[in-house]
């Protein structure tokens, strides 16, 4: 007796005939006949009492369609929890971006979390990490003009840059600079500082170094808008801004397009979208 069977014959007894059983799972009546006497021979007993309408099912009809209707259920029953645990926002998700937007990342993963307790962020902080393209990490917010070949993206953040500093190391006669270190020499930024800032007073390989100086009142520096606009304290220098302008960068929340609708993937793009997309208009 070949168990695939039976679901013709439950169909049968549940929706009351041949026809109705067929439109229900979606196939012609010949096939519903067509198995319906493969099971009574492999069986030996007719399960329908042929010529009656609505059809009438036989006592060994009746009792192998209560078998079959208890597979039925248990099947959908086993299919739903799949679907559940598929559509479930649990595990790890990896993200991986540069340090200096580490400000910008605090509150989207803090709700994050409050939302989906069973779901665990790892997070990479470097100017270079592992790839989205490669698979070697779920998203990543990428400073770039576009996205790579093999990403999806969605443009986040716009990070127009200007030179900032406190009031005193702004209004000095000579402008003592703190700029980029080594790590970041190749950067625009860093060319950037190379044609103008003359007199250093500390080189970081960290923004978030450099930011820390800055407000400190060391010397001036070159930094995103968004980020000086968040320290307290600083104040930008308007002879600077037109030069500065060019350096303008783009923010793209990245993942692969195969991971796009994974559930704890979506959750991350979706919380980082949200959190960062009003500041970057």
């Amino acid at each position: 007796m070949d168990w695939d069977d039976l679901r013709y014959l439950e169909a049968i007894h549940r929706t009351g005939s041949v026809q109705k059983a067929a439109r229900d799972l979606r196939i012609s009546a010949s096939t519903v006949y067509r198995r319906l006497h493969v099971l009574e021979g492999s069986l030996g007993y007719p399960c329908v009492v042929r010529g009656l309408e609505p059809a009438v099912l036989t006592d060994a009809g009746r009792a192998l369609a209560l078998v079959g209707e208890q597979t039925r259920r248990a099947l959908a029953e086993a299919a739903g929890t799949v679907r559940a645990k598929e559509t479930a926002i649990r595990g790890e998700v990896s993200l991986t971006t540069v340090e200096g937007l580490l400000p910008f990342l605090v509150e989207p993963i803090a709700e994050l979390a409050r939302l989906h307790p069973a779901l665990k962020v790892s997070l990479h902080l470097a100017d270079t990490g592992p790839s989205v393209r490669q698979r070697e990490v779920d998203v990543a917010i990428g400073i770039m003009p576009r996205p790579p070949t093999g990403c999806w993206g969605r443009r986040v953040l716009r990070l127009p840059y200007g030179v900032f500093g406190t009031k005193e190391a702004a209004h000095r006669k000579k402008l003592r600079w703190v700029v980029r270190g080594q790590g970041l020499l190749h950067s625009p930024e860093a060319a950037w500082e190379r044609a103008r800032a003359t007199d250093v007073a500390v080189t970081s390989n960290l923004l978030s170094g450099v930011v820390a100086l800055v407000a400190a009142g060391v010397g001036v520096g070159l930094l995103p808008r968004l980020v000086a606009q968040r320290t307290l304290g600083l104040v930008e220098l308007e002879a600077f801004r037109e030069q500065a302008a060019p350096l303008e960068r783009v923010a793209w929340v990245l993942t692969h397009p195969d991971q796009r609708k994974t559930p704890r993937v979506a959750a991350l793009v979706a919380a980082l979208t949200e959190a960062l997309a009003p500041l970057g208009k």
